[in-house]
């Protein structure tokens, strides 16, 4: 495999692997203690944006299965802009509520969940350059 093809596609795995990993948690595939610490985090989330906690479960099943969509779309080459356009949003979704509801420090987290956000925004923003002719073609459709 040629450095190029490296470069080009290195950002759609890393990308996708990491928002892979998080449906252990939002999903609670990795066992209760990753369900309830995802809980605790959306939770957190609502209650600061809506006063109460009721849509922990939407915001947190939501998010999982808009996550997978982007990995998969990221992962499938033809549509791997769709994905990373996706993954964009989501980050910036994701970054703009651990800057203003949620802390940038998660339980003891150290900061890891934002700086997987970010990981993940600067590779769907990369693979958003490759294959913006790509979406221009899409769009047009």
């Amino acid at each position: 495999m040629t450095l190029n093809k490296i470069i080009k596609y290195l950002p759609r795995f890393i990308a996708a692997i990491i928002l892979l990993e998080t449906l252990l948690f939002k999903f609670g595939i990795g066992g209760d203690a990753f369900l309830n610490e995802s809980k605790a985090l959306f939770t957190n989330l609502t209650l600061s944006i809506f006063g109460h906690g009721d849509y922990e479960a939407f915001f947190r099943i939501s998010t999982g299965i808009l996550e997978l969509i982007a990995s998969i779309l990221l992962l499938w080459p033809k549509h791997a802009g769709l994905g990373a356009l996706l993954g964009v949003a989501l980050m910036i979704g994701a970054i703009l509520s651990h800057l203003f509801f949620i802390g940038i420090i998660v339980g003891n987290d150290g900061g890891q969940l934002m700086v997987m956000a970010l990981i993940v925004l600067m590779c769907c923003t990369k693979v958003l350059l490759d294959e913006k002719t790509n979406i221009k073609a899409f769009l047009r459709k």
